[in-house]
């Protein structure tokens, strides 16, 4: 999204200072001798109509993210301010009674449709079954709003008394896309939802989920770990790490012109596409450290290459560059160092040919 373009939206979710934090208990008794910070202090908007990349590391908080916002996990502290008809309501702090009207503006798709997909329920029962929780239609019009999804997803309505496992990988997530579309939400977490499936099919997926967006005017969270599927779907980019944002910018800039040595590691763990595209990379080593016991300052500062004395005291707020407010970034020598891009100009202008 544009500043243009973002200057005449307005934001529907609205996060500030989000906190999980899971007790540890230990004894008999059960005592809290700890806490594992899954998500530390993030704060963020999201507008209607676009897509934001989310990605980072297994057991960067990404996840949780989402997870918090359709509320399958309560903040520790924090707001969620999700725009509705009415006006923004906190949805950090609603009971389960009020959030079941929410629930019809925002839900889920999941990483795992075989997991996800209650194998003993045909799959016409599945997509139904919102239907039936917010009692929406009669019995008839619940079928006739099914074998349509069916057909919106590209499976047709002959799939409607199948079950689960009689399908394919890429037919159970579009099943999901049609149950996650049933009670005509206006904004979806997309959880990793082509990582589990071939290339092929996860083309397929994602220009799907790009056509109901434009057709149905959703507004997506896009979490992934592969920046390459980012690149493909996303207006933006948050980059996380260790529960916290390092880097948000529009994705083009992500690729081109990365501001955080973490967004250089992961645009390195990527195999180059652009024609001529062949470069030294350098490899991220080391795991990433326990959210039980962050690291003092900047929590990447164990595995930073440009590391200096002030990264292992002082934590760096998220702030927008002075010459770039589109990117914010959390680095004490953002201005300082000059990181290595995934995409050089020319190599951009390479593959923008070889698409043509």
């Amino acid at each position: 999204m544009t500043p243009a373009e973002k200057a005449g939206a307005d934001a529907i979710l609205e996060i500030q200072d989000l906190r999980l934090h899971f007790p540890i208990k230990a004894g008999l008794l059960k005592k809290t001798v700890g806490y594992v910070k899954a998500v530390d202090g993030v704060s963020f908007d999201v507008y209607a109509g676009e897509t934001v990349g989310l990605v980072g590391e297994s057991g960067s908080g990404k996840t949780t993210i989402g997870r918090c916002i359709v509320r399958l996990y309560k903040p520790t502290t924090g707001s969620m301010h999700f725009r509705t008809e009415a006006g923004p309501v906190d949805i950090a702090q609603l009971d389960k009674r009020e959030l079941l009207p929410i629930r019809r503006d925002i839900q889920m798709l999941f990483q795992d449709p075989n997991s996800s997909l209650n194998a003993r329920i045909r799959v016409g029962d599945i997509i139904a079954e919102p239907l039936e929780i917010h009692a929406i239609g009669t019995a008839d019009e619940r079928r006739s709003r099914v074998e349509d999804l069916l057909e919106q997803v590209g499976l047709g309505a002959e799939m409607f008394n199948r079950f689960p496992h009689q399908l394919s990988g890429g037919q159970r997530q579009r099943v999901g896309v049609a149950r996650a579309l049933s009670i005509e939400p206006r904004f979806v977490i997309c959880d990793e939802p082509v990582s589990a499936l071939d290339v092929s099919v996860q083309a397929q997926v994602l220009n799907l989920l790009a056509d109901l967006q434009e057709e149905l005017g959703l507004t997506y969270v896009f979490i992934a770990h592969d920046l390459s599927v980012v690149e493909y779907i996303s207006d933006r980019v948050m980059v996380m790490y260790l529960g916290k944002l390092m880097e948000t910018a529009p994705t083009r800039k992500i690729f081109e012109k990365p501001a955080h040595p973490y967004t250089e590691a992961l645009l390195n763990s990527i195999p180059k596409r652009a024609p001529g595209g062949h470069r030294k990379r350098f490899v991220l080593t080391g795991d990433i450290p326990s959210p039980v016991n962050p690291p003092a300052g900047c929590v990447f500062h164990t595995r930073c290459q440009y590391a200096v004395e002030i990264c292992r005291t002082e934590t760096p707020p998220l702030k927008p560059l002075p010459e770039d407010p589109e990117t914010s970034v959390a680095c004490h020598l953002a201005e300082e160092v000059t990181l290595q891009p995934y995409y050089t100009a020319e190599e951009r202008r390479n593959l923008e040919s070889s698409r043509a």
